[in-house]
């Protein structure tokens, strides 16, 4: 804030009642104001914009799962010094709109100067304190001239005052779009609560929109309401799941693909759906290529061995070579190597058994001393049979990996996680050991040997228990794409927290 300018105390007000019902069946578990962005709510976004912004007091309107909004503001209240952070309940919020929700402030606002904001925009953190700054002889309505959204509230304005806000203004005469947060000076701030009050007596209750109000005060010439462009600075307002997805993208960190060392694809889910490659692919494989970066694609399906997943990827039009690509099978057959052992029993397919063949291991042992559950597309009944003896009778039970699904473009499929539940449970015996992502050794010799650090690194992938696990163990960037078998909800409710989250592959080109 510019010191020039002398404030005693400011104050803001944030409009967070609402029911979020377009972002279901994430507003189910939470509110809206609670929902995640780049590592922070709605709500904290804003609380610390205000903080920033040297306000000193901000009232936060609950009604929707007030206590999850409750807990943001005391948690967030713990990390601003000098702000205090009160909630008021607006208890009738299922039946009135935001005008309700800003007159319940009435006490505490009237007559002074304050910001007001909705709690469903993220917007750059230094806005609200380039609008403190102006003069306070006018209010302010922050906009975006560069924008023109049918669901947002535009503004029209003459002679650098507005003199119009409404969704219903025509392109044409349209100056910006509004993002939702004003700052009004104790004038407006009188005359604004006594036009509700006036306004409740025209009608049933105070059910109307904050911004009708707006609109009828602009046409007063002793009230000088005024634009404040935030120029090229981002904000999003989220209504439903693709404005979330889109503040995912804006407020993602700074993270550069093209200055990595090395990439690490997921391949099912990810790069391909079946036998599709998903769009996009193709050329965010190839602009990465001519970036110099080292591509590698990791997959925890065993069912195959690497030269078919280079051929499948080849054919797609994405350059790979056999070795590129690590498999679970891979750590499998280190471990079997490194434990000396040469009677096996494998199930699994038979690219499967040849790979751990290949290393002089009999993958078809009467005898073994260590039984192997991979993602057997082959599987019988006699190959569970005699696995399940074998591993009772004291072999060792290996799975390639955890994975219970496998994502198609038909649907999901079991996976490996799944045929190892089942040995689990005739057997009423755990694994001894599970390969495959999210363990570190996935990945740990490729970085060893290359010489990588954390920083070095990215990781893409479709799951968040398995790839995005793993960024997480490795400390690297990771990219989940909501192609295959993550979802935004499961993002949402999860502690596993993506470093971007994209709807598929092809968004990727952005951080390129």
């Amino acid at each position: 804030m510019d010191p020039a300018i002398v404030r005693s105390i400011m104050k803001a007000v944030i409009l967070a009642a609402g029911v979020g019902s377009r972002l279901r069946p994430i507003t189910l578990e939470k509110p809206k104001p609670a929902i995640e962005v780049n590592g922070a709510s709605i709500l904290e976004h804003q609380l610390r914009a205000y903080g920033d912004a040297g306000i000193d007091e901000v009232y936060v309107v609950t009604g929707y799962m007030s206590g999850d909004v409750r807990s943001v503001c005391k948690r967030v209240e713990k990390d601003l010094d000098g702000v205090t952070i009160e909630t008021i309940k607006n208890d009738i919020y299922a039946n009135t709109e935001n005008m309700y929700s800003l007159y319940i402030t009435e006490s505490e606002l009237r007559g002074e100067e304050f910001l007001l904001s909705n709690g469903d925009v993220v917007f750059d953190r230094s806005i609200p304190d380039g609008m403190v700054s102006e003069s306070n002889e006018a209010s302010y309505i922050a906009c975006d001239p560069a924008n023109y959204s049918q669901e947002s509230m535009k503004i029209a304005v003459e002679d650098d005052r507005v003199d119009r806000i409404s969704k219903n203004i025509e392109e044409g005469d349209a100056f910006a779009s509004s993002i939702d947060l004003y700052y009004f000076n104790a004038a407006f701030s009188k005359r604004l609560f006594q036009e509700i009050e006036q306004n409740s007596k025209n009608e049933s209750s105070y059910s109307g929109w904050t911004e009708k109000v707006i609109d009828d005060l602009l046409g007063d010439s002793n009230l000088s309401v005024r634009p404040y462009s935030i120029g090229e600075k981002n904000w999003v307002e989220i209504d439903d799941r693709s404005d979330l997805l889109y503040a995912d993208r804006t407020f993602a960190p700074d993270v550069k693909l093209g200055d990595k060392e090395a990439v690490f694809f997921d391949l099912d889910g990810t790069l391909y759906l079946g036998d599709s490659p998903v769009d996009g692919a193709m050329e965010v494989v190839k602009s990465l290529k001519s970036s110099g970066v080292e591509l590698y694609y990791i997959s925890n399906n065993s069912s195959g061995w690497k030269d078919q997943y280079a051929a499948k990827l080849e054919s797609m039009g994405i350059e790979a070579n056999p070795d590129d690509i690590i498999l679970s099978t891979d750590g499998v057959i280190n471990y079997l190597k490194n434990a000396d052992a040469t009677e096996t029993y494998v199930v699994g397919t038979e690219a499967m058994r040849d790979a751990i063949e290949s290393e002089a291991i009999n993958p078809v042992s009467d005898s073994p001393s260590h039984v192997v559950v991979g993602f057997d597309k082959e599987l019988t009944y006699e190959k569970i049979r005699k696995a399940a003896l074998m591993i009772q009778n004291g072999a060792e039970f290996l799975v390639a990996h955890q994975d219970e699904v496998c994502p198609t473009s038909a649907g999901n499929i079991p996976d490996c996680g799944s045929m190892a539940a089942l040995f689990e449970t005739a057997t009423d015996q755990n694994p001894d050991r599970i390969f495959g992502k999210p363990n570190e050794e996935m990945l740990t010799h490729i970085i060893q040997e290359k010489g990588y650090t954390s920083d070095d690194i990215a990781i893409v992938g479709d799951r968040l228990q398995t790839e995005i696990a793993l960024a997480e163990r490795l400390g690297c960037d990771s990219i989940c794409t909501l192609s295959g078998d993550a979802t935004r909800e499961g993002i949402e409710a999860s502690s596993i927290a993506p470093t971007v989250i994209l709807e598929s592959v092809g968004g990727l080109s952005e951080f390129i």
